[in-house]
């Protein structure tokens, strides 16, 4: 089968399940928050926040090292990368419950404000409990990522839509008896339990067992280290602006922040999903087979990207307040200009796809360094928003600190010949298409805000 025909089977797929698990997300979304109080999401965030960063900061890329490396259809390889995941996932749980403690110290939550989310009592007990998904999901069988290198997406999907799906029930029961923080914690564990025990069941390759062989572990390590560098700095440019909120704003205020950016990470989420299941197999196949074919390859795959990132990014700045007026209750209300402002950060998500041609052709320092550039300039631009204009200044930094990465990485691929400058500005039309539409929907569906979903699920 062509790359082609492969590269648009997978698309399909993966749009496909993504489709399915953004529906049941928004949905389990809009009842969770009728269930519970924002706060609990701000707890959930926060501790999610702190777990992400122990997964990234040891980060050594086994996934991108199956999909890439020479050896990673061999039996033995694949076996010695999940042993090196599985011990991997262990220690950062044990390191993250002993961390907890830190939280429950007189002197932390005398250092603290008493509305911060960290200083929450439960706060050190949902880190741990959350934590577990770290040896869950090191379990997972790298029979995943040798599906991904060959563009085999079927089994994928249905391991990503059972794990998605079959806890929504259990989490919502959960929060109807025991209206708490504690029924978001099941309801993630099982997800976690569930997909790595399928992983090994559903998704054909090469059964799992333990094996330690230096050579592996060596390559492992070798390409990782780059990837550990760049996951730091990609933690930092995620995540850290949920930690960093975590500190300035109050509770309940988080967990607002918490749902803006939760509606924008999920068109962002499924821009990413075909990210990262397909942009470093589809940009790696064409460098080891047609290297010069390499931009107008980039540019066919990246359009459809490019048309939801542009149309939606202009569509929530036109209609975010709207959105989150006709989906949520009054005390989300806040979260409708949050959403407006990431809207921007959307906007220069395209830019960043060609990131993966350099790690196609080893050359993952790259990435790294221009993920740094990006984690500097999210605790830059989120600081000094905050300092001269509050909450709402330290959102527009969240946004607007992907301006400088995305710039040097253009910058680094237009001196490798690998995009045209005139093709980088295809996303203006579209971006005003996308506003004039939300600004459209906006003036048919205002007057009509009053019976909306909040009062149907009320």
């Amino acid at each position: 089968m062509t790359l082609r025909k492969r590269t648009v089977r997978a698309g399909i797929w993966t749009i496909a399940s993504y489709s399915v698990e953004l529906s049941t997300r928004l949905l389990t979304n809009l009842i969770m928050t009728r269930l519970l109080f924002p706060d609990v999401f701000g707890i959930v965030a926060a501790a999610t926040g702190i777990i992400i960063a122990f997964a990234l900061l040891s980060d050594f890329g086994v996934k991108a090292v199956v999909i890439q490396s020479p050896r990673g259809e061999d039996i033995g390889f694949l076996r010695s990368a999940w042993t090196f995941q599985c011990s991997r996932g262990l220690l950062l749980w044990i390191i993250l419950a002993a961390g907890s403690l830190i939280f429950t110290l007189s002197d932390m939550r005398t250092f603290l404000s008493p509305a911060s989310v960290f200083a929450n009592p439960s706060f050190p007990a949902v880190t741990a409990a959350l934590g577990l998904s770290l040896i869950l999901s090191g379990f997972e069988s790298t029979t995943i990522p040798l599906n991904l290198r060959k563009l085999n997406f079927r089994p994928l999907v249905i391991l990503d839509l059972a794990a998605r799906i079959v806890p929504i029930p259990i989490m919502i029961a959960g929060a109807y008896a025991y209206p708490n923080v504690w029924s978001m914690v099941v309801g993630s564990l099982t997800s976690s339990a569930l997909r790595a025990t399928l992983s090994h069941i559903i998704i054909p390759g090469p059964r799992m067992a333990f094996s330690r062989h230096n050579k592996h572990f060596k390559e492992i390590i070798a390409f990782g280290k780059w990837v550990n560098l760049s996951s730091w700095a990609t933690f930092i440019g995620s995540q850290s602006d949920i930690i960093l909120l975590g500190v300035l704003l109050p509770s309940p205020l988080l967990g607002v922040y918490y749902i803006a950016k939760t509606l924008s990470d999920a068109i962002e989420n499924f821009l990413e999903r075909l990210n990262s299941t397909m942009t470093l197999s589809v940009l790696g196949e064409v460098i080891r087979s047609n290297p010069d074919n390499l931009k107008d390859r980039y540019y066919r795959f990246r359009m459809p990207i490019e048309l939801v990132a542009a149309g939606s990014a202009g569509f929530l700045l036109s209609a975010g307040d709207l959105i989150v007026e006709v989906l949520y209750d009054h005390r989300y209300l806040e979260a409708g200009i949050m959403l407006r402002i990431l809207s921007f950060g959307l906007l220069l998500y395209p830019f960043q796809l060609i990131r993966s041609a350099f790690a196609a052709v080893s050359k993952a320092d790259i990435v790294a360094w221009v993920s740094m550039v990006q984690a500097v300039s999210l605790i830059i631009c989120l600081s000094l928003g905050y300092q001269f204009f509050g909450p709402l200044g330290a959102i527009a930094g969240v946004a607007g600190s992907r301006f400088f990465p995305s710039l040097l990485i253009i910058v680094l691929a237009h001196q490798a010949n690998w995009i045209s400058v005139l093709k980088e500005l295809r996303w203006l039309p579209i971006y005003a298409l996308g506003y004039m539409l939300g600004e459209a929907a906006t003036r048919v569906l205002e007057p009509f805000a009053g019976i909306s979903l909040r009062q149907i699920f009320h």
